[in-house]
């Protein structure tokens, strides 16, 4: 074999390698924020109807607003006559009113009141202590994470 076809060999080699060597090579997942969509899409969980969750805490959410990474701190409390109520807090937003909270299984779908008066939907799936869902309101709205605490 001459030195260079054993050089074209060599490298053809390699280079048929080069894309095995790449794929089995772990990627570190690293936390993203969930990504601004007009509508965003249903997450994948699954809602559970056999028996309705108690949706009274706190959850820590993280969301993406008007394209910007957000941390927001949802309560929601039950009132004496069964239903619920609660609000939303976040940085650069005043406190927003829940006016409404629906329970089926273990999804969780709250109303909202937004400064300009109209209405947001924030609708999570509890697993646990994890949630994961979207909210949505005119011209925004995006996929949503976070946790719930007692």
């Amino acid at each position: 074999m001459t030195p260079r076809l054993f050089v074209l060999a060599a490298a053809a080699t390699i280079a048929s390698a080069a894309p095995r060597l790449v794929s089995s090579q772990a990627i570190p997942d690293k936390p993203v924020p969930p990504a601004a969509s007009a509508a965003p899409a249903a997450p994948a969980a699954v809602t559970d109807t056999t028996k309705d969750i108690d949706p009274v805490g706190t959850y820590t959410v993280y969301l993406t607003a008007q394209g910007n990474a957000m941390t927001t701190t949802t309560r929601i409390d039950k009132k004496a006559d069964g239903t619920y109520t609660g609000s939303v807090n976040g940085d650069g937003i005043p406190p927003l009113p829940v006016t409404s909270v629906t329970v089926t299984g273990n999804k969780v779908k709250l109303t909202i009141s937004a400064p300009d008066g109209s209405e947001a939907i924030i609708e999570m799936w509890v697993k646990g202590d994890d949630i994961t869902g979207r909210w949505s309101m005119a011209n925004d709205g995006s996929n949503l994470t976070g946790k719930k605490s007692p």
